[in-house]
């Protein structure tokens, strides 16, 4: 049995009856998201706006006269809240869950949807807050078990072991909506979600599609019980998932500049060595430094950002690939050196490239 799950145990009895409880487009605020990451704020700040966009599009009901409409906020949070007050869990959680896997690269991302079971999910989530938590708060282990399993059968959240947590009161049922959107993405269905307090009776709130119209306190553990012990998870054939970068564009970039993009992406992937200079680049794409500059400042990006990103997506990849050596590393993703490589990992995804490489060794 992995460790930590004797605390599931528990949580198991509690749902059963037999334990110790009866059975039963704005700019987020930097606080959220930052401090997991440059990578990490991008795409999930980038998440927030896109959810709150389409609480707009599919609650247009929810805006009253004399407040801002619904997906208008300048900041989404506010949004998100209004519809938790007015639609509560339910709207919440179906809407998390239906934007379902990440769409977009952060290294967490990548390495999450990459893996093959439950088990190498629930091992590599737990690892990667333990990595983060020793950089930020040099403290080892800090949210360890956040994510737990009691083998095949259910996942356990615990949303009060990771900080800074958020404690918005929408946050638990968000969470719950996205692992479940994540994990049915990877082929997996849920027979019930089932909400723990600490020290109270386990409630069901979620079973077989049908949300209950419960809520999920903060201080709660969220129990996602899998359907049919199902274990693998279904992989396409592009496995491991490269994620885009489009969440780093302005909204609106026409057909023509994501062409453009797509172009430099590529061209940047198949540098090594050192950086490629903005003016080797463009002479590859045919254009002159300061067109591809400016054709790059319509889509709100700059090449410097892109290709940060890019090096750290294609240094990761190969990480998850098995390389192990971090000077080949650093060399085939235009690093100058690893000691740049290691740099650009901290400051963006709070990880360090040797810490990765033992985690996905293991």
């Amino acid at each position: 049995m992995p460790e930590g799950t004797g605390n599931i145990v528990n949580i198991s009895a509690k749902i059963s009856g037999s334990g110790l409880g009866p059975a039963g487009t704005g700019r987020v605020p930097t606080s959220v998201n930052a401090p997991m990451g440059e990578a990490y704020e991008a795409y999930w700040n980038w998440w927030l706006r896109e959810y709150a966009r389409q609480i707009g599009l599919r609650f247009p009901d929810l805006s009253e006269s004399g407040h801002e409409p619904a997906g208008g906020s300048c900041d989404p949070m506010a949004t998100i809240e209004r519809l938790y007050r007015l639609r509560g869990c339910d709207a919440v959680f179906g809407l998390a869950r239906a934007m379902g896997s990440p769409s977009g690269f952060d290294v967490v991302s990548l390495v999450l949807t990459s893996a093959l079971s439950v088990q190498d999910l629930v091992r590599r989530w737990s690892g990667l807050l333990s990595l983060q938590a020793s950089l930020r708060y040099q403290e080892r282990n800090a949210g360890h078990g956040f994510v737990m399993s009691e083998k095949d059968s259910s996942l356990v959240l615990s949303p009060h072991k990771v900080r800074p947590a958020n404690r918005k009161p929408f946050g638990p049922a968000m969470l719950a909506g996205v692992v479940t959107g994540t994990l049915e993405s990877a082929g997996l269905s849920l027979r019930g979600i089932w909400s723990v307090p600490r020290g109270g009776a386990a409630k069901p709130v979620f079973r077989f599609g049908t949300f209950l119209g419960e809520t999920m306190e903060f201080d709660s553990d969220i129990v996602l019980m899998l359907s049919g012990g199902a274990n693998a998870l279904k992989r396409t054939p592009g496995f491991p998932p490269s994620l885009g970068f489009r969440h780093l564009l302005d909204p609106g970039v026409g057909p023509v500049q994501l062409r453009l993009v797509k172009r430099l992406v590529d061209t940047l992937e198949q540098s090594e060595g050192d950086h490629a200079a903005l003016p080797d680049t463009a002479a590859r794409l045919g254009l002159s430094s300061r067109s591809l500059s400016r054709r790059l400042a319509e889509t709100g990006i700059g090449y410097g950002r892109l290709a940060r990103f890019v090096r750290l997506r294609k240094a990761s990849r190969l990480l998850l690939a098995g390389e192990t050596s971090l000077e080949d590393i650093a060399y085939r993703a235009a690093y100058s050196d690893r000691h740049h490589m290691s740099r650009d990992f901290r400051s963006m995804a709070q990880i360090t490239p040797s810490g990765l490489r033992d985690l996905l060794a293991r």
